[in-house]
């Protein structure tokens, strides 16, 4: 509950940013006058990025795990659906009860495929904001916050390194969680730790590494693309660059607690990170509520029809299906 008065006071502090700096009006029109051409593309872009990172998903969990790639993009897409509507982000508690409900499949599976699917996006935004970032063109007035930016990414590079480092010392304490005979659920406690130490074991899998990382990198180059046709959609002459900043502003401005759909935060941080090159402020606001629409509408849209059809149903309950092991199941590559 906290955490939604958090999230729903900082969306409103945007959203009165935004209302009493930007002229909404001169907002509107340039929207009205942008092309559907480049917003279809953007449209385009979104879902070959949800395709790649649909793949990777797959590749992070076990080869011989139950649950196929089409069932993980419904899946995928149901779980945007509920966090756009739903607070705390929901959308991920229904994402691991759904995958975990497939036959065989564990709760420690999925929650460590979902963790190292961060892993990876960090670490993909991380190095394309390092190999762009010589060539933005920042004025003088912000290299400060560019400095800050180089602090922050620091920040981000030692976690990631951190965990990268920790791997195996977590793996180490998972497999060797021990819980009373007659403490209940024990047996299942010792499964879960054991499948998410597997889960772990996908990212370093030499069969998958590069699959892995491919995936990810072309998730990130269409999500740069998304922002760089919205750019040409309303005639916003920014390099390509600009484009892979704004994608990793965003994306570190929805860690924020915010409302669902992250509506203010999102239009906040883009907006902001526009005006510095040079676009306006109405123009840099048409940009978010353009490039907000473009990735929630088609996603939840696509989600209400996958729930339609029937194929998947929500449910918050976490109960594994398959037989109960202590043993956890022997992928290929698995552990290479």
């Amino acid at each position: 509950m906290r955490r939604l008065l958090v999230g729903l006071l900082v969306t409103a502090v945007s959203l009165g940013l935004l209302i009493n700096l930007v002229d909404w009006r001169s907002s509107i029109s340039v929207l009205e006058r942008a092309d559907p051409f480049f917003i279809g593309a953007a449209v385009v872009c979104l879902f070959l990025s949800l395709i790649a990172k649909t793949v990777r998903w797959r590749l992070l969990l076990p080869a011989d795990a139950n649950v196929t790639t089409p069932r993980l993009f419904r899946i995928l897409h149901i779980s945007f659906l509920l966090n756009n509507v739903l607070p705390a982000r929901l959308g991920d508690v229904a994402r691991i009860a759904m995958t975990a409900a497939a036959p065989g499949m564990r709760v420690g599976l999925v929650i460590s495929s979902m963790l190292t699917e961060r892993l990876t996006d960090t670490v993909t935004l991380l190095v394309c904001f390092v190999l762009v970032s010589p060539f933005l063109p920042v004025p003088r007035a912000y290299i400060d916050w560019l400095h800050l930016a180089w602090w922050v990414l620091a920040g981000l590079a030692g976690a990631v390194i951190a965990f990268a480092l920790l791997r195996r010392h977590i793996q180490r304490i998972a497999a060797r969680v021990q819980m009373p005979d007659g403490f209940p659920g024990a047996a299942r406690v010792r499964v879960e730790a054991l499948s998410f130490q597997e889960g772990l074991s996908q990212l370093a899998s030499r069969r998958r590494v590069l699959p892995i990382w491919g995936a990810s990198l072309s998730a990130w180059l269409t999500a740069f693309a998304i922002n760089f046709m919205i750019f040409q959609s309303l005639d916003i002459e920014v390099p390509v660059t600009v484009a892979v900043l704004v994608t990793c502003v965003t994306n570190m401005a929805m860690l924020v607690p915010s409302s669902p759909g992250y509506i203010g935060v999102f239009h906040a941080a883009a907006t902001l990170a526009l005006v510095p090159f040079d676009v306006s402020g109405s123009r840099a606001l048409s940009f978010a509520i353009a490039a907000h629409l473009v990735n929630v509408i088609p996603v939840s849209i696509l989600g209400a029809v996958f729930l339609l059809l029937g194929r998947e149903s929500v449910t918050w309950s976490w109960k594994t299906r398959g037989p109960v092991s202590t043993e956890p199941t022997a992928g290929p590559g698995g552990g290479k």
